[in-house]
């Protein structure tokens, strides 16, 4: 499907710009598609990882890992905000920044001390009717690059790559990410006076902290991506009587999903509890 922006609803006209961008971008079997700031919210493959696009309060974007990604020789890390201040232009693309590593003497990858590099993103059509995100790149210091409608490139100092959309990027307000679908809270204590709470990564969103109260106040707290992956929380010595475990997990994406539950009968008297090392099961 071909779109036209600069059609008058009034005079059922178009200007004369956008027909001659259509012709050129029909030429090189590139569609050109309606400007719409949501359309590159979403989560995106990337060199054999995913990034997910979010919208900001200021108005701009910001591209978050979540899933490992390589770009050139260094891996960005889960979590990692790999592109900042994403802010739409007046022809559809979107300008930016992003975060470059280097090698130092040791062989480590780190911060590229030069800075952010200039970027440049713009949604794409394909003649089969699917949308995908170009990306182009600038060395930190160099020249910001530009994408046209027609989907040719300009002024990118390193070169630019095509991104597929996945899926749509999780959302505790839409209704795709939800506390039991993440944190399962068991229904009694165990043998032992026990309880373990299992965690499951959302899909295209991981858990990066987890903090668990007993009658309101705080317990534990574990924080990190590889952490949360590799265990299950198990919380021991409880408090004797009856007690409210309340639960809040965080994404790093900043979703926050809260649940809790009451038990009894799992303690003699309130003590502290410990997180032991479990084997994680999905």
């Amino acid at each position: 499907m071909l779109y036209l922006s600069n059609m008058n609803p009034l005079l059922g006209r178009v200007s004369k710009v956008s027909v001659v961008v259509a012709i050129v971008a029909i030429a090189l079997g590139v569609n050109v598609i309606a400007s719409s700031a949501s359309e590159i919210e979403g989560v995106w493959s990337f060199d054999h990882g995913s990034v997910a696009i979010t919208a900001q309060s200021n108005g701009t974007f910001e591209g978050t890992v979540v899933s490992e990604t390589t770009f050139g020789e260094c891996p960005h890390a889960v979590g990692e905000v790999m592109w900042t201040g994403m802010s739409e232009q007046s022809d559809g693309s979107f300008w930016g920044f992003h975060q470059w590593f280097v090698k130092n003497e040791a062989e480590q990858c780190e911060h590229d001390p030069r800075g952010l590099g200039p970027t440049a993103w713009r949604v794409l059509e394909n003649p089969q009717g699917a949308h995908y995100l170009k990306v182009c790149f600038s060395h930190p210091g160099t020249s910001q690059p530009k994408i046209a409608a027609d989907g040719s490139d300009a002024e990118a100092t390193y070169g630019c790559e095509d991104s597929t959309l996945i899926a749509p990027v999780p959302s505790t307000t839409g209704g795709t990410l939800a506390f039991a679908q993440v944190i399962g809270l068991p229904s009694a204590c165990t043998a032992g006076r026990r309880l373990r709470i299992r965690l499951k990564d959302p899909k295209y969103d991981p858990l990066k902290k987890v903090v668990v109260k007993l009658n309101g106040k705080k317990a534990l707290t574990v924080k990190g991506v590889k952490r949360l992956r590799r265990k299950a929380i198990t919380l021991t010595k409880l408090p004797g009587g009856r007690f409210k475990l309340g639960v809040t997990a965080t994404t790093v994406l900043n979703q926050r999903l809260r649940g809790s539950r009451t038990y009894s009968g799992c303690g003699s008297k309130p003590e502290h509890v410990k997180l032991h090392k479990v084997k994680h099961h999905a």
